[in-house]
Parts: structure tokens; sequence; C-alpha cells
């Protein structure tokens, strides 16, 4: 997420500021426009639990790439998931997708896949994402 930066000065700040640090302005919040669309999201991986949804999201938060959870409902109405019926989502923008991929394969028992550079577990013979085998 890139952050906006401040009308007199130019420094960038977090969107929860109401005053620049540099010159003391006050600032003004961009937001998006309703009803506009966030832009194209695309899923760089799943999950089958909100902690690892969460801890995956906060990664790259941390790393600076935006993310959103999609597919989340079922799984908390009813607490399980079955045959991916509630699995979470983690949807960044198609700009960001190769970079999130990246970050997330630094996990434990994660890689990216030569084929499509999602991640993939260790242990899988095949990618869940094109199908190429892992070997």
């Amino acid at each position: 997420m890139m952050l906006p930066v401040c009308p007199q000065c130019g420094r960038k700040y977090e969107t929860d500021a109401r005053f620049c640090k540099e010159c003391g302005v006050e600032l003004v919040v961009p937001r998006p426009k309703e009803n506009e669309p966030p832009g194209d999201l695309v899923e760089v991986w799943r999950t089958q639990g909100e902690m690892e949804a969460q801890m995956t999201r906060a990664l790259l938060e941390a790393n600076g790439v935006a993310s959103m959870l999609s597919g989340e409902a079922l799984r908390l109405t009813h607490g399980f998931t079955a045959d991916g019926l509630a699995e979470v989502k983690i949807l960044v923008r198609a700009e960001d997708a190769d970079r999130a991929s990246e970050i997330i394969s630094t996990q434990e028992g994660l890689r990216l896949c030569d084929g499509c550079r999602r991640p993939a577990f260790d242990s899988d013979p095949r990618c869940r994402y094109c199908g190429r085998e892992l070997g």
C-alpha cells in the first residue's frame, strides 16, 4: 500500500495521522470513491484456518503488501472446513502478486512453484494452483 504524502512538505504519512510530523499541517486522508473497485485482485494463498490466514496477512502487511481475506464467512459460521467449502483466500492487487508469493514462500515448509511462481508446500506432489509436478 502506498502511503499518502503531505500536500505541504511532501513527507509520507500513515493514513491514521491527523497532522504532518514534519511541518504540522492538518492532513486529509485519501479515501477510495464509493463503489470503486480496489483494482484487480488475485489469490496468492489459501488456508483452512483463521490463525494461518491472519498470520500470513500480517506477514504481507509488514512487508508493505496490502491484502484482504475472502471466503471466511462460511468457516466462521460453521467452524470447520470440508473439501475447501470454507477456505480462506488471501488476495492482493495483481501488481503485488509476485512479491506476495515470494514473501509467503519464505515461511517454513513452503517454496515457490517453478511453473506459476505461487507458494507450495514442500510436501505437496503438485502445485495447487497450476498442477505442475513439484518433484
